[in-house]
């Protein structure tokens, strides 16, 4: 063992894995925010006195797989528990994707050293940003554990509203560079590191009081119902009419409010066969004041095609239907292909279609509703395409896939960001937790318990106007760091900076 340890390049191999194993922790429900700033900085450091591009791959991929293996675990209990998958299959399907999750950063450390060796310090952060913003939207995307989302809580949260989470993960990783000139550089980039950890810190609190939206002076009382019903009862027929009664008992109490919320799939029907819940729910709005939304599955008799939807009765029906897909859980990517390998694996598929992306909103004399169904929000392109029009955000999410795990703390954290880039009140109504209430600057005024049947009611802030992401997305940040690639590459010798020790 001693003569292991005596091997630089094992123990390096050994610390990126415990410390990617580590990195989850910096999110909820740990929430220990600054820990990603501190063990990027060892991370980049080892990359930073690489000269071997296979090695800073091989330390990216240990990091990466160590990182989403232990973040993401719960990812083989859904399969299996709930999505009637064999142990077999889960184990696998978790493997392959979480094997696929790790290339990013194994390909970010790769392309550091291969492209730009001589200015490491100035191309890493933009480097990781660009890697982790392509994980997002490749192959459908996974922007899960983004690092910018672990900042909620701290004072670099205050960069989402002008450049969005992978803004914040730029100021993370250019915190982590400047923390290895402090303790490894020369005088000067330790003198320089210090001053630039200054003025983004005092930049961050500067962002914290500006109001980026509008107060429209204009409440309305509303009410999120978690019916907690067990995933493995949700659909059986005996169920039905049990989850009725659960969920009109819940809300019978705040008919007189503004907006009562049911989550996704809260009516376990196709809507035209769901006449038992919506024909006393419609006659109850019609007496009542309240709006009603709810969570319910959607089949358009003309195309044949099914759509996960929310329903928004208020005198109408009304329907936005999920645009962002889950792949293996939705739909089925690359159908010709997988088709023979999931019978094998025993793994169900449903076969929903995309709705109109552009159809973001239900507009209302109550306020313009900006919508989106469970794991959309993991996406801030998709949340924003409902502004400047929306007043208010509301997610409708099922996380009794999750279980009792991290994820659904995640996903609240997740949630969090979308508010905080955009200056809104996000609603957020789940079947078993954390159903919660968050405001504009991502504080959870209220939130539900998990796995308990809850009524959580609020008076919630409408606001309109633009925050700087919510009118330009990502181009910013993503424009200024190609930008800081293209220089930083086209000017090797001039931008040349080495850590010294």
């Amino acid at each position: 063992m001693i003569n292991f340890l005596k091997n630089k390049i094992f123990v390096k191999r050994l610390s990126v894995i415990a410390l990617g194993s580590l990195i989850p922790f910096a999110f909820a429900p740990y929430n220990l925010h600054f820990i990603s700033i501190l063990i990027l900085s060892v991370l980049f450091y080892y990359w930073s006195k690489s000269d071997s591009a296979h090695e800073s791959f091989v330390l990216g991929y240990l990091f990466g797989f160590a990182m989403f293996g232990t973040g993401v675990s719960w990812l083989h209990i859904s399969i299996n528990l709930f999505g009637g998958v064999n142990i077999f299959g889960a184990l696998l399907f978790t493997y392959i994707f979480i094997a696929y999750l790790a290339l990013y950063p194994a390909l970010c450390g790769y392309l550091l050293v291969r492209f730009f060796k001589h200015v490491k310090v100035i191309a890493l952060p933009p480097l990781w940003l660009l890697t982790e913003w392509c994980r997002g939207w490749m192959l459908t995307g996974f922007p899960w554990l983004n690092i910018g989302s672990s900042q909620t809580d701290s004072v670099l949260a205050s960069f989402a509203p002008v450049f969005g989470d992978y803004g914040v993960t730029f100021f993370v990783c250019v915190s982590s560079m400047a923390i290895i000139m402090v303790i490894a550089g020369d005088t000067k980039q330790k003198f320089a590191s210090i001053f630039l950890l200054m003025i983004i810190i005092t930049s961050s609190i500067i962002l914290t009081d500006i109001n980026w939206t509008n107060d429209l002076k204009k409440d309305i009382d509303i009410v999120l119902i978690q019916g907690a019903i067990s995933q493995k009862q949700k659909w059986k027929p005996e169920q039905r009419q049990k989850t009725y009664e659960i969920y009109s008992n819940l809300s019978k109490p705040f008919w007189s409010s503004d907006l009562i919320v049911w989550p996704e799939t809260a009516i376990p029907s196709l809507y035209h066969l769901a006449d038992d819940f919506i024909k006393p729910i419609s006659n109850k709005e019609i007496s009542s004041n309240a709006f009603f939304m709810s969570g319910i599955a959607y089949e358009d008799k003309e195309s044949n095609n099914y759509f996960n939807s929310v329903l928004l009765i208020n005198s109408k029906h009304h329907f936005y239907h999920k645009y962002h897909l889950v792949p293996f859980g939705e739909y089925l990517p690359f159908k010709s292909l997988l088709d023979e390998i999931l019978n094998f694996l025993k793994i169900p598929m449903s076969n929903f279609t995309s709705g109109n992306p552009e159809e973001k909103i239900f507009e209302t004399d109550r306020g313009i509703f900006g919508m989106s169904i469970c794991y959309e929000d993991a996406y801030g392109t998709e949340i924003r395409k409902a502004l400047p029009n929306a007043n208010i955000l509301i997610n409708v999410s099922n996380d009794a896939w999750f279980g009792d795990s991290f994820a659904p703390h995640q996903h609240l954290q997740i949630a969090r960001m979308r508010a905080i880039e955009n200056g809104r009140y996000l609603l957020r109504s789940t079947n078993t937790g954390i159903s919660a209430v968050i405001d504009n600057k991502g504080n959870v005024v209220s939130r539900s318990p998990q796995f308990k049947p809850h009524a959580l009611s609020a008076t919630v802030k409408l606001y309109d106007g633009e925050t700087p992401f919510s009118k330009f997305g990502n181009s910013l940040i993503l424009t200024f760091c190609i930008l800081i690639l293209i220089l930083s590459f086209m000017f090797k010798e001039v931008f040349s900076v080495n850590i010294s020790k």
